[in-house]
C-alpha cells in the first residue's frame, strides 16, 4: 500500500520530534531533514521502537546553508516520487546578529528565507500529491516584527527579539503569498503557533533573553500539546482545500500586523526569490 510521505525539518527535538512521532504512529512516512546524523538517527530508531514502523528516513542538511537546501531538495526528489506533507518546522533564536556562509543573517536564513528555497523547490512533488500539504511553523510574536524592504536582515538595527519576530511575520506572509499562488491547485499551505513550548530554545535562551523565557514558563505548554496543530493540520481530512489559514490551538486565527499587506507580500516574495539565487527563480514561479 502506499502510505503518505511527510518531510519534516528541525525534528530532531522539541516540537518536531512529537510531530514526527505522532505522524508516524498514523502510517506516514517520515523523512527527517536535520544537521545531525546522529540525532537524526536515533529519532529514527525510537519511531521504531515506539510506533514499529520502519518507514522513516534521514537527510542531513544544515538549513544555514543554501547549498544544502538545494541538496537536500535534490535527495528527497531521487529518493521519492511524491511529497504528501512538507512541514517547514525548523528555527533558531539568537542574541547577537550572526551571518551564514551565504552572507545573510542566521535567524532570517534558518527561519525564514531557507523554508521559502526548499518549499519552492519541492512544489513539484508536491503536487503529484492527491492532496500536498505544507505547514510552516510561525510564531504568536510575529505581532513584534516589522517587514522593512530595506532592513530584512537587521542590516541597521539588531534585536534580537525584533529579529526573531520578523522572521515569524516573513512566514506568515509567504504563507498567505503562496496561498494565492496555489489557489487554482490542489496543494494548500498553512502555518502554526505552536504555542509557548518548553523546548530547549525556551529553557536555554541566552543573556537578557532568559528573564523573558523565565516569565514565559507559567503559560508553557509541552512539546506533546505544542505539536497537536501541527499533527492535526497534516492528517485531518477537514483541511482538505483549506489554504492560506494561520492556526493556533488547531483553530484559525486572526493575523494582526500592519505590515500583513497585498503589496508587502508580493515584494516579500521578490525580494526572497533574489535573495535565494536566480536558479530557484523557475521552480518558484510554477506557483503562479
Amino acid at each position: 500500500m502506499n502510505t503518505p510521505v511527510c518531510l519534516i525539518t528541525g525534528a530532531t527535538d522539541g516540537v518536531g520530534k512529537v510531530t514526527a512521532l505522532e505522524l508516524a504512529k498514523r502510517g506516514f512516512t517520515i523523512v527527517v531533514a536535520a544537521r545531525s546524523a546522529t540525532k537524526a538517527e536515533a529519532l529514527t530508531s525510537e519511531i521504531a521502537t515506539s510506533t514499529g514502523s520502519t518507514r522513516c528516513d534521514v537527510i542531513v542538511a544544515d538549513l544555514a546553508s543554501l547549498r544544502q537546501v538545494r541538496q537536500l531538495a535534490e535527495t528527497f526528489r531521487r529518493r521519492y516520487a511524491t511529497l504528501d506533507v512538507l512541514i517547514n518546522n525548523a528555527g533558531v533564536f539568537l542574541p547577537r546578529r550572526t551571518v551564514t556562509e551565504d552572507g545573510y543573517e542566521m535567524m532570517f536564513q534558518v527561519n525564514y528565507l531557507s523554508p521559502f528555497l526548499l518549499t519552492n523547490l519541492l512544489l513539484e512533488h508536491l503536487h503529484t500529491s492527491e492532496h500536498g500539504r505544507i505547514i510552516n511553523l510561525s510564531s504568536s510574536v510575529y505581532t513584534l516584527g516589522r517587514f522593512d524592504a530595506h532592513n530584512l536582515q537587521s542590516e541597521q538595527h539588531f534585536s534580537a527579539l525584533g529579529s526573531y519576530a520578523s522572521t515569524k511575520l516573513f512566514v506568515l506572509m509567504f504563507t498567505a503569498e503562496l496561498a494565492r499562488r496555489l489557489a487554482a491547485t490542489s496543494v494548500t499551505v498553512n502555518a502554526v503557533h505552536p504555542g509557548i513550548v518548553r523546548t530547549r530554545m525556551l529553557l536555554h535562551a541566552p543573556g537578557a533573553l532568559r528573564l523573558v523565557s523565565y516569565l514565559s514558563l507559567p503559560f508553557s505548554i509541552s512539546p506533546a500539546k505544542g505539536a497537536r496543530t501541527s499533527v492535526y493540520l497534516a492528517s485531518s481530512p477537514d483541511l482538505r482545500g483549506v489554504s492560506g489559514q494561520y492556526f493556533a490551538n488547531a483553530k484559525p486565527a486572526v493575523v494582526n500586523n500592519t505590515f500583513n499587506t497585498a503589496h508587502n507580500r508580493a515584494l516579500l516574495w521578490d525580494l526572497s526569490l533574489d535573495a535565494a539565487a536566480a536558479d530557484t527563480a523557475t521552480a518558484a514561479r510554477r506557483a503562479r
